[in-house]
């Protein structure tokens, strides 16, 4: 499977790295995945939030990616005024209803933004949940997987859960999550509601 992780200027580094990284190491370890780390126009290069500059990024394809993972890092005021929710919300209407859209920690709030959420159950980083209330039914866990929306809204390591519940419970494959945190150091913990 295809996931694009979606990098934007602003962008919180840790957020989309993480996941990426979990990601990238399962594919290393024979999982059926291709992360890649896009821009919504082609760009090549974005600035993180702590001014960390990405280089060597491509344009995304909504034809061929299997989910589109977003983080968050833009201050609140700035989300819905910019078009990138918009953008997002094209992509989805593009990929159509078989792509998984993942949401790291405050990435949920791009989807609500972008009218993606719909009263559906998500999370997110927890000072941000009562913002995310105005589209989603905010749930107060450390995964919330309602289908074809996944959010992770763990804090800080939220990139690193959402990653290894993918590779486990979407790229079936528990045993290589399980021996990745055993490479992190970081173990799956937490509730993970679903539907």
């Amino acid at each position: 499977m295809r996931i694009d992780v979606l990098m934007y200027d602003g962008i919180a580094e840790m957020d989309a790295l993480l996941t990426f990284d979990v990601l990238a190491r399962a594919r290393v370890m024979g999982v059926d995945v291709a992360p890649a780390l896009v821009t919504v126009d082609g760009r090549t290069e974005v600035t993180g939030c702590y001014g960390t500059g990405f280089a060597g990024l491509r344009g995304w394809d909504p034809a061929s990616a299997g989910a589109l993972l977003v983080a968050g890092g833009w201050d609140l005021d700035v989300i819905e005024a910019s078009e990138l929710p918009g953008q997002v919300r094209a992509y989805k209407e593009q990929a159509g209803e078989r792509l998984l859209l993942g949401g790291i920690d405050s990435g949920a709030l791009i989807f609500g933004a972008a009218g993606l959420l719909n009263g559906r159950p998500a999370t997110t980083f927890r000072p941000d949940m009562e913002y995310l209330s105005k589209w989603a039914d905010v749930v107060d866990a450390r995964i919330v997987d309602d289908g074809d929306l996944v959010t992770s809204g763990s804090g800080w390591l939220a990139g690193l859960d959402l990653g290894l519940y993918l590779v486990a419970e979407r790229l079936g494959a528990p045993h290589v999550a399980v021996e990745i945190e055993g490479r992190i150091g970081h173990d799956r913990r937490g509730t993970v509601w679903r539907r």
